[in-house]
């Protein structure tokens, strides 16, 4: 939580007083008539722009984030500024975090907003430029309203990520050591279980050879379970640092296609492919994103395994701003909104017998590469995972 107290620091370093508060409270029945074309502007902004428009999810949230920045120019001429004030401004720099917008479309944003304040006082002036001292508490309030976004960020961005990294190194050490002491055991517990296997092969009985057999299947499925457990693990903890090279992304994503097709369709499951003719060139690890791309799918095979009529679909193009989109499309139940949120947080799942690593091995690989991961429930039903990855130079 940030510091309530940086209000009144920022109020002081920009000289921001109740003269200020004064003005800007005037100015805002001025201002009103013009909001409609201020946050116009701002949406055609965010639209235009790949990486901002990324984090929308749908018209319907469009028209909701209208209103909110309607309201949120209103409140910046209310008059009042104080702790409750801080407090949902603040709000706006967590919300950037929760949906992974990256902090320089804020100063961005900002920018437009400021220019656009700028033009409708100077319109409401009558044509001319209006007043210095309302420009200059324009900006006052533009500067502190930046900063507390920015710090919130920080708070919540920043601090969270050097925890992750901090949580990333002590897993690494305990994989080491984990390895080491389960890996053989678990070896030699396979071997034993394979003598067992062919011992009980040769009982006359029958029924006796059965029973054996249905517990020694038990122990197999257990055994095989906690091999995955422990390459989960490791997955994570080697996924430290890249070896890149260039690479075809069509081809990367073809071969995992072609790889797990017949798996898909052998269990009823429709399986739609739209990844166009045109390809573009990545610096990566092939084999690491080709394991980004098959977790995703395995998590959407999964989510489907109860609809009568299953559909996964992968989705993949090219962005204007060179990024390479990536997106696992299901018709399954859908993710509640809380689990979405921290889906690629270590040990998070909904399945009764995952590790809840899946999805955070994908979020390190993808941060390694320099992109983004998101995962959403789609307001027709059904989970979207995509991922962005940064095209070659």
């Amino acid at each position: 939580m940030v510091d309530t107290t940086l209000l009144p620091v920022l109020k002081d370093y920009v000289r921001f007083d109740a003269e200020s508060a004064r003005r800007l409270q005037a100015m805002g029945p001025r201002i009103k008539p013009y909001q409609d074309a201020i946050v116009d502007r701002f949406y055609a902004a965010v639209l235009d722009d790949p990486g901002a428009r990324a984090v929308l999810n749908s018209e319907s949230q469009v028209a909701r984030l209208r209103v909110t920045l309607t309201k949120w120019l209103e409140e910046l001429f209310g008059g009042t500024y104080d702790e409750a004030y801080f407090e949902k401004r603040a709000r706006i720099g967590r919300v950037h975090v929760k949906v992974g917008l990256e902090q320089r479309y804020m100063l961005a944003g900002m920018n437009i907003i400021r220019l656009g304040l700028h033009g409708a006082l100077s319109k409401a002036s009558g044509g001319g430029l209006g007043v210095f001292e309302d420009h200059r508490v324009v900006d006052q309030i533009c500067d502190i309203e930046l900063a507390i976004m920015l710090e919130t960020y920080r708070e919540d961005y920043v601090l969270k990520k050097t925890a992750e990294a901090e949580s990333l190194a002590v897993m690494g050490r305990l994989t080491a050591g984990l390895a080491h002491e389960v890996r053989n055991p678990l070896n030699a517990a396979k071997l034993q279980l394979d003598v067992l296997r062919r011992t009980a092969a040769r009982v006359q009985d029958a029924s006796i050879r059965r029973k054996i057999e249905r517990r020694t299947n038990v122990v197999q499925d257990e055994l095989r379970r906690l091999s995955l457990l422990l390459d989960d693990f490791l997955n994570l903890a080697r996924a430290r640092r890249l070896d890149p090279v260039r690479c075809d992304a069509r081809a990367l994503l073809q071969e995992v296609v072609e790889l797990r097709r017949p798996e898909i369709e052998s269990q009823g499951v429709e399986f739609v492919e739209d990844i166009g003719m045109t390809s573009c060139e990545l610096v990566a690890e092939r084999d690491r994103l080709k394991q980004v791309v098959n977790n995703l799918i395995t998590n959407a095979v999964e989510a489907v395994a109860d609809c009568r009529q299953s559909t996964v679909q992968i989705v993949s193009r090219t962005l204007s701003d060179g990024t390479w989109e990536v997106s696992i499309i299901d018709n399954g139940p859908g993710v509640s909104p809380e689990v979405a949120e921290r889906a690629f947080e270590s040990f998070v799942t909904t399945k009764e017998a995952g590790t809840g690593l899946g999805l955070a091995i994908v979020k390190r690989i993808v941060d390694l590469h320099g992109g983004r991961a998101e995962l959403i429930r789609l307001p027709e039903g059904g989970t979207r995972a995509s991922i962005w990855i940064p095209t070659a130079p």
